[in-house]
């Protein structure tokens, strides 16, 4: 396979190198780093999904070589997210919401043999988000595994995965919701494996064979590998005592070696591909910028005039950004409003007329949904404010289009390392803009490498608003039904209350760091289109352009192919 680098790194230098001929330093500041061998040191992030009962934490738990270790069950388990780092010794971490500050969910230390009680939903008693877990195991050192919760986790996780790992069995093939899950997902993501499970019951053949041919009857899911495994194999030739010729034999017939193999290589692969095209987006995005730059300084004074001109117009309409921002927190906390009131009335009326052996779900899946909606009417409020700040600016440099800043979020490119201290106020306030803001917005804590900014939020105003669901268990009488539905109407109350409350100072908080930096990020840029019209042009500015022209070319020809 061709390395998608190859030549990166000369072209990142050629526009560098053009940034500093024409005094561009506060361009140069947004070029991508490199491509080195730190890129090889990030080890890709693998969402675990798949349907109750499938045996995906089995699965894991043999991956990892640890029997029992994740809870396992016929029935939702998995009640957060358990993720599966390397660590030179074993290790466990519950991470607890914390309404005093949501976002920054506090971080408890508990022994590895306690992780049912935090991970099992039927143990919960603590709004726990979920449990970072540290092994010592040999598949660690190439990925990072992330078990996602019963009741909802997988949608979520998808945002910041490298790939992933669906899990299906040997009962059925798979079915067309699965399909359709499968199909957003190729939407998101490079890299997906699917594994049939139980590949040790009778018939798994057939089934095996049947899942192929659907899938590769679906214009987006042909390209999948699926692959037969058996996680209970894999987990008893890992139990303690298991002969070692035995082991070797019942590792081989599971087929997890080569399960492990395939994600290992394709979300390598994936996440490279991904690192590549953000690096030249960035560069090709600075590129562009250093092509009109050329084209004020060598064009008629009257091109620099009309830039004077549109820079003092958006600094002297800078108050209107503040309306915006506030018509963008009114709508979303107006949608988070009616997408709460329709989870809770759907759980009423679960809790007053629905099966009784679906009661234990209910609270949980209120908490997921009210996390899924919370979240995604902060990303609504992010991209309304970005899009209104991109009016004002009128820079895809420090504001890619809004594509494009999920791709690179997701990538994850560091930028060119440099001196900060070195930088000038200008360059520094660009480089600050979008982190600082969307940090703001939609938070900036890093729970788990797939549960970062809204999702952590939204997550924690859920899991305060609903705190107490697990003294709701019980059986299914009346009574608990009356106290189900009286609690589920409690929750939504108290979540629309918590959002609304905590939108109003994030967006504050926004608005006040963008009245004080955006203003100044126009006056450096008035400032310098003023300088230019008394600077003398560059020298040769024809061979500059041909070089930039040329970058542009290559970095097109590159994203086509």
């Amino acid at each position: 396979m061709t390395d998608p680098h190859t030549g990166l790194a000369h072209l990142i230098d050629l526009v560098r190198a053009e940034a500093g001929r024409l005094g561009r330093d506060d361009l140069a500041a947004f070029l991508p780093a490199s491509p080195g061998a730190a890129d090889t040191t990030v080890r890709p992030r693998i969402a675990v999904a798949g349907g109750p009962g499938r045996g995906k934490s089995r699965l894991i738990n043999s991956l990892l070589g640890r029997p029992g270790l994740s809870p396992v069950g016929s029935r939702p388990t998995t009640g957060g997210w358990v993720e599966f780092r390397y660590g030179s010794g074993d290790s466990a971490v519950a991470l607890v919401a914390d309404p005093g500050d949501p976002g920054t969910p506090r971080r408890v230390p508990i022994p590895v043999t306690e992780l049912h009680a935090y991970a099992k939903l039927d143990e919960l008693e603590a709004p726990v988000l979920g449990v970072e877990v540290r092994l010592d195991v040999p598949v660690l050192r190439d990925l990072i595994l992330v078990d996602t919760p019963g009741v909802g986790g997988p949608n979520a996780a998808l945002r910041h995965a490298d790939g992933l790992l669906f899990v299906s069995d040997a009962t059925e093939p798979v079915t067309e919701h699965e399909m359709a899950f499968l199909a957003a997902a190729t939407q998101r993501l490079d890299t997906i494996v699917v594994a049939v499970n139980k590949s040790d019951v009778v018939g798994h053949e057939r089934t095996l064979a049947e899942t192929r041919r659907r899938l590769a009857g679906h214009p987006d899911l042909a390209r999948l590998p699926v692959l037969g495994i058996s996680a209970r194999l894999a987990e008893q030739a890992a139990r303690p005592g298991t002969p070692q010729r035995v082991a070797v034999r019942l590792t081989e017939l599971a087929g997890t070696r080569q399960l492990i193999d395939v994600i290992s290589y394709e979300a390598a692969a994936g996440r490279r591909r991904a690192c590549a095209t953000d690096r030249a987006h960035a560069t090709a995005a600075v590129a562009r910028e250093l092509l009109a730059h050329l084209d004020r300084l060598t064009g008629p004074d009257e091109r620099v005039d009309a830039d004077i001109a549109t820079v003092t117009t958006l600094l002297d309409g800078g108050g209107l950004l503040g309306a915006r921002f506030e018509d963008a927190r009114r709508a979303a906390t107006q949608r988070f409003a009616a997408r709460a009131d329709e989870f809770g009335e759907r759980h009423r009326e679960a809790a007053e007329g629905g099966p009784g052996t679906d009661l234990d779900a209910l609270p949980p899946r209120l908490v997921i949904g009210l996390a899924t909606a919370g979240a995604a009417a902060l990303n609504e409020t992010e991209d309304q404010i970005l899009d209104a700040l991109r009016d004002s600016l009128r820079d895809h440099v420090l504001l890619p289009p809004a594509a494009e800043l999920g791709m690179r979020q997701r990538a994850a490119v560091p930028a060119a390392p440099g001196p900060a201290a070195g930088e000038s106020e200008e360059v520094a306030r660009g480089r600050d803009l979008l982190p600082t803001l969307t940090g703001l917005l939609t938070g900036s804590a890093v729970v788990f490498t797939l549960l970062t900014g809204s999702a952590v939020v939204g997550a924690d105003l859920a899991l305060a608003a609903c705190a107490g669901w697990w003294r709701l268990r019980g059986d299914a009488g009346p009574q608990r039904r009356v106290r189900l539905a009286t609690w589920a109407e409690a929750a939504v109350a108290e979540a629309k209350r918590a959002f609304e409350s905590e939108l109003r100072k994030r967006v504050a908080m926004a608005r006040q760091y963008v009245a004080e930096a955006v203003p100044r990020i126009l006056q450096a840029r008035l400032e310098r289109l003023t300088r230019m019209r008394i600077e003398p042009p560059p020298a040769d500015p024809e061979a500059s352009r041909e070089t930039l022209a040329r970058v542009l070319d290559e970095l097109s020809r590159r994203s086509n192919a």
